[in-house]
Parts: structure tokens; C-alpha cells; sequence
């Protein structure tokens, strides 16, 4: 019997709830082909949490729990023990499942990379300051350390080629999928009653409440288009918790929802709540300044819900011709939305996108491709 390869990554965003590196790792694994041929070590210094415990009924996965001391803070385990305990492992690949790598990886160890995004260096002030001075120390070394790195969308492999002079034949894009059984699966389940009491055709935003989501922009939106239309509007779902968005943003949100009772804001949703709210919604929202992906647009076109967001390149590349693409910055911007929120509620329309190449089996496939050309195989 042929021994399988040896692949330690950075597990750490398993022990959180679901999110998108969380999940992005999770399902990459659970589609891997020729399972017999891999085997993965999940290195974290927490639980993994109970959204992500089927990974670890895979037959050629390993949980590797620990640290130590170094367990009550993630970056030090990652950057100190981590590499320290892969010394004395025999690992085959090290897989950075969040664009860093540790600084003291042993170098007779091969890398890759996933890489989300740039909003380190597009949009820093969105970023929470800590993570900022985190990333900044080792996002550098990071990219020249890899031997190839896997981005999740074109523009944002573009875009660190670009930023880093990173050679383009060491890259690859692995897009995120949806996984279409898994939902099916979580549609047979009741929806709770706080979800049946949204009712249908509701306005739907999925995404942590940060400023980089532009939720200020929206609620602008929201109230043009609850003015163009006062006794007949649709509500607002917002589903994702509150994040490092201003404080005083986030007391004028409260106190919207308090006031008028059309906004609704589920910060704690568990994955067949969700998919049953992407299925009785009537339209998607987002309105990003930037992201590295959008899976939560990509789910609601799954669900054949039409979709307004930000006219960024991204957004572009999982929506082709079938979404609404809109500016998203100034006042005029906003009572664009909201005309176009109110024409589409006049006449709805379902979204013309095909979303057929983006699913977890062929994001697996492009990464074990990867790792055969890293180890020559």
C-alpha cells in the first residue's frame, strides 16, 4: 500500500462557526478526489465547532488539538508552536488555508497558499487593527515563501500578482462552490418559527455587519425606497453578526429596526434556517466596497433570487450578464437602488446567471492539481 500524501494546514477557521474560510476549508476537503491518496492534519489550537465536525469523519483526516500555552492566543500558536511541532512531523505540504504562513516554517516543508483578498492594502481601515498589524508583518513573506498560491476569484489573483510581482504560472484560481446536496438536504428540515414569521419576498443581505459591507450605504437605500413606497414596502432581512462596524452606525441600525419594524437583523442563524431564508426571500442585496469572493451572492443564485450589488470585478465574474450592477457610494446612488429595488418588486424578474462551474468538487480538483505540481507527482 502506497503511503498517502501528508498535508498540515491551518484549521483554525474550523473551530468558529460557519464563515466563509471556514467553509471554504471544510467543503475543499469533503470533495477532495482519491481521499486514499491524501491525508490532512488540522492543526488548531481550539475545539473544532460543531458546524464543521463532519470534516473530522472523513477516514484521511487528523485533528491535531493543542498548544500548550501557546492555545489561549491563536497567533502565537500559530506563528511559535506550530512551526515548532512541524519539525518533528513528516509532512509533506503545508497548506495556509488564510493567506499567511508562519514565520518559522521549517523550510525543508513545501507551501501553498490560499489567497482571499487585499483589503490589507485596498482597504485597511476596515480592518480591525490588530488583524491589520498581524497581516502586515507577515502577508509579505507570506506570498515569496509559497511555492504557488490558489486565489478565489481572478480579480483577486490579478490583483496580488500585481501588488507583489507574484509570477502568474504559480497561481491558480480555486472559485468556492455551493453545495448543491447539502442544501437540498437542509430544505427537508422545518424552518424555525422566527424564520416562518419573516414571511416571503423580503429584501435579503447575508454578511457580517463590517464596514467594508457598505451597511450605512444600504440603509440609506432602505429608507428612499420605504419613502417611495410607505404602506406597501417590503421588509429588510439582514442575516450575519455584528462585527467591528461604529458603534454609533450600529445604534442608529437598532434603533431603525426598533422604530419601524420593516428590518430585521438575525445575528445567530443555524445552516437550514438560512437556506430556508434564501429560499422565501424575493430579492438579494449587497453592496460591497470590496471582496475577494461572494458566496453569499453565489447561494442566493442558487436559489434563483435576483440579485442588486456593487458594480465591483468580482461580483462580475459570479454574476455575468444576469445580475444588477450598481454604484454604491453617493446619495444619488442610493435613490438608484432604491428605484430599482421598487421596479423590480413592479415586475420580478429571476436572475439569468450560470453559476455551473462554480461547485466544491471542482475547487478540490484545482487544488490537488496544485499539490501534484508542488510535489511532482
Amino acid at each position: 500500500m502506497v503511503n498517502p500524501i501528508r498535508i498540515a494546514m491551518d484549521a483554525r477557521p474550523l473551530s468558529t462557526r460557519i464563515s466563509g474560510v471556514g467553509r471554504l476549508i471544510a467543503e475543499t476537503i469533503k470533495a477532495f478526489p482519491h481521499p486514499e491518496k491524501y491525508h490532512f492534519y488540522l492543526f488548531t489550537h481550539l475545539p473544532i465547532h460543531p458546524d464543521h465536525l463532519s470534516v473530522l469523519n472523513l477516514p484521511n483526516v487528523t485533528l491535531v488539538s493543542g498548544g500548550g500555552f501557546f492555545r489561549w492566543k491563536g497567533g502565537l500558536y500559530y506563528n511559535l508552536y506550530l512551526p515548532w511541532i512541524l519539525r518533528w512531523m513528516p509532512i509533506d505540504l503545508f497548506w495556509g488555508s488564510q493567506q499567511i504562513l508562519p514565520p518559522f516554517l521549517p523550510g525543508k516543508i513545501q507551501a501553498v497558499l490560499t489567497y482571499c483578498d487585499l483589503v490589507l492594502y485596498l482597504y485597511p481601515k476596515t480592518m480591525r487593527t490588530l488583524a491589520r498589524w498581524q497581516q502586515r508583518l507577515f502577508q509579505s513573506y507570506s506570498v515569496h515563501r509559497a511555492a504557488y498560491i490558489l486565489s478565489i476569484s481572478r480579480q483577486t489573483s490579478d490583483d496580488m500578482c500585481a501588488y507583489f510581482d507574484y509570477p502568474t504560472d504559480r497561481t491558480d484560481v480555486s472559485y468556492p462552490g455551493v453545495n448543491r446536496k447539502e442544501i437540498d438536504e437542509l430544505l427537508k428540515k422545518d424552518p424555525s418559527r422566527r424564520i416562518q414569521d419573516l414571511g416571503e419576498d423580503f429584501i435579503l443581505t447575508v454578511s457580517t455587519i463590517e464596514p467594508r459591507k457598505n451597511y450605512p450605504f444600504l440603509l440609506k437605500v432602505f429608507r428612499e425606497y420605504r419613502r417611495m413606497n410607505p404602506k406597501d414596502h417590503k421588509h429588510w432581512v439582514i442575516v450575519g453578526k455584528i462585527g467591528w462596524e461604529n458603534s454609533e452606525f450600529i445604534e442608529e441600525l437598532r434603533q431603525e429596526q426598533s422604530l419601524f419594524k420593516d428590518l430585521h437583523i438575525l445575528d445567530s442563524v443555524g445552516d437550514s434556517d438560512l437556506q430556508h431564508i434564501y429560499k422565501n426571500s424575493g430579492l438579494f442585496l449587497f453592496a460591497s466596497h470590496y471582496e475577494g469572493f461572494g458566496i453569499p451572492m453565489l447561494e442566493a443564485i442558487y436559489h434563483k433570487k435576483y440579485c442588486m450589488v456593487s458594480d465591483i470585478p468580482t461580483f462580475r465574474e459570479i454574476g455575468g450578464d444576469g445580475v444588477t450592477y450598481l454604484p454604491y457610494q453617493t446619495e444619488e446612488d442610493a435613490k438608484e437602488w432604491a428605484l430599482e429595488i421598487f421596479k423590480f418588486y413592479q415586475n420580478p424578474i429571476q436572475p439569468g446567471s450560470d453559476i455551473s462551474k462554480f461547485t466544491w468538487e471542482n475547487a478540490a480538483s484545482v487544488t490537488e492539481q496544485t499539490f501534484q505540481k508542488i510535489l511532482n507527482l
